[in-house]
């Protein structure tokens, strides 16, 4: 059983994005929890029963892991560009004929449609930037939902009527989020929750996405998360941070490939000034230096 925390001597993954520093580490426990045996079988050493490897399954089940890590990845780069305010608007561009997220080349239609959109809001409103995400309905269509803000801080007003004429594939939805809307959550709900006859289902639409779709896009004006590699007592004393100050902490485990179960530990901390610098300062680096998710990308579409 792991200790409601990170410990301060740990190793750790930290991700520093607008009022937010966020711990991410992982616990391995050596002792295996599984044998593979002949047959896609296995024998849970934990109950000592033998089960089926759920083998077809594989493929959907790693599009999955790859949606739910790009899902992170765009929760803060939301959360660090986006509070709510006069300088920001949430835009939902809809089709009024049937693109189609089961059918692989539509998806190539709506990257197009965007594109077209963004190069004629520009003409309107120079100085702008953008995150938009793809959003996959039940029946199979695309929507499109698009974060917007003045590059200057200067009031963004866009009546819908006019969105609507720049669209011009089908409906669009304009309005305002207030700091109170907590814009990260809010816009995540939506892209990632599903509601059925049974309620909000969490979750539930990533199954949806297909493999390897780029599910959001973004301006080069976009600032991206800081990501540092270091001790936690290290970035602690760099933000001036306490254990107080800690607002969240979640776990969650799963078995490796090789049989041995990892934990894997994560921690929200409210950001205050920074104290100092430290050594780990040189391990800073910007998220999506390496291994960026092919189902994400920077673009500049003018």
């Amino acid at each position: 059983m792991q200790e409601n925390k990170i410990q301060v001597n740990q190793k750790v993954t930290a991700y520093v994005y607008g009022s937010t520093i966020e711990f991410s580490a992982n616990n391995a426990n050596t002792r295996r929890t599984i044998v593979v045996l002949p047959e896609h079988k296995y024998l849970d050493l934990r109950t000592m029963k033998v089960h089926k490897m759920n083998t077809g399954s594989s493929s959907r089940v790693d599009n999955l892991s790859s949606v739910k890590r790009t899902m992170q990845q765009l929760r803060r780069l939301i959360a660090a560009n986006y509070q709510g305010g006069d300088d920001q608007l949430w835009v939902t561009l809809t089709y009024a004929h049937n693109v189609s997220a089961r059918n692989q080349g539509d998806t190539k239609v709506v990257y197009r449609d965007f594109k077209v959109f963004i190069q004629r809001l520009r003409q309107c409103i120079m100085r702008i930037e953008y995150i938009s995400v793809l959003e996959p309905q039940l029946s199979g269509r695309w929507h499109i939902h698009v974060l917007l803000k003045s590059s200057d801080g200067s009031q963004l007003v866009i009546p819908n009527s006019q969105m609507a004429k720049l669209w011009r594939k089908g409906f669009t939805s304009t309005k305002r989020l207030s700091e109170a809307d907590n814009v990260a959550s809010y816009v995540m709900a939506y892209v990632s929750n599903l509601k059925t006859t049974k309620g909000m289902k969490k979750g539930a639409r990533l199954h949806l996405y297909p493999k390897g779709v780029r599910i959001y896009r973004r301006s080069r004006g976009i600032v991206t998360p800081i990501k540092i590699l270091a001790n936690k007592a290290e970035i602690m004393a760099q933000y001036n941070i306490r254990e107080s100050d800690k607002r969240a902490y979640y776990e969650r485990s799963f078995i490796a490939k090789n049989g041995s179960e990892v934990v894997t530990q994560t921690e929200f901390f409210n950001k205050k000034e920074v104290a100092y610098d430290v050594k780990s300062n040189s391990n800073k680096e910007r998220v999506g230096s390496n291994g960026v998710s092919t189902q994400s990308s920077e673009e500049n579409p003018t």
